[in-house]
C-alpha cells in the first residue's frame, strides 16, 4: 500500500489521507494482496469519493494552500466504490464505531482512530483484529505515515471503525 505522505498523492493526502488510505489498505487486503494501489489510481478513487459524497471536499485557504478536507464520510460507500474500481470482488455492508477494546469478528475489519496526548485530532490506521494483548503495536496492520506516525509511537486506540462484510 501507498503512504499518505507520498507527495504524488497531492497536498490534501498527504496532510489528511491517513483515513482514505488505511481503507484503500484494506481492499488490498480483501484481494489477498493481489491488488496494489498505483499513485494515479489512488488519486483517481479519491477524486470519485469526493463526487459521490464518499470524502469531504477540498476546501482551500485565500492562498490556494489546504485548509481542509479527507474526511471519509461513508466508509461502506468508500470502501466499495474502491473495491468495485479495482475489480475487487468484495462488498462492504455497514459501518460501524466501537469501543477500543472491541474484538472483531471473522466479517469484520477495522480502522483505529488514535490520539495522543499532545495533539488534538485524530490519526488512523488499519487494525488487523488482533484479541490479545490489548496494546496498540499488537493490533496495528498499516499505518499510513511512511516509517510510522508519531501518534502511533506515542499515542493510544480512541476508537474502532468496524467495516462489515
Amino acid at each position: 500500500m501507498k503512504y499518505q505522505t507520498n507527495p504524488e498523492l497531492g497536498p490534501y493526502i498527504n496532510l489528511w489521507g491517513c483515513d482514505i488510505c488505511s481503507i484503500l489498505s484494506k481492499v488490498e487486503k480483501r484481494s489477498g494482496y493481489t491488488w496494489s494501489w498505483t499513485n494515479e489510481q489512488i488519486v483517481e478513487v479519491y477524486k470519485r469519493g469526493i463526487l459521490a459524497k464518499y470524502i469531504q471536499e477540498e476546501v482551500a485557504n485565500p492562498d490556494g494552500s489546504p485548509l481542509d478536507g479527507c474526511d471519509v464520510e461513508d466508509y461502506a460507500g468508500f470502501y466499495n466504490l474502491a473495491a468495485e474500481y479495482a475489480g475487487i470482488n468484495s462488498i462492504c455492508l455497514s459501518m460501524r464505531f466501537e469501543d477500543h477494546l472491541y474484538d472483531p469478528l471473522a466479517n469484520e475489519e477495522e480502522i483505529l482512530e488514535l490520539k495522543r496526548a499532545d495533539h488534538a485530532g485524530s490519526h488512523f490506521v488499519a487494525g488487523n483484529g488482533n484479541t490479545a494483548p490489548k496494546t496498540l503495536e499488537t493490533e496495528l496492520e498499516f499505518d499510513p505515515i511512511e516509517g510510522g506516525s508519531i501518534t502511533a509511537a506515542k499515542g493510544w486506540i480512541a476508537s474502532k471503525r468496524i467495516l462489515v462484510f
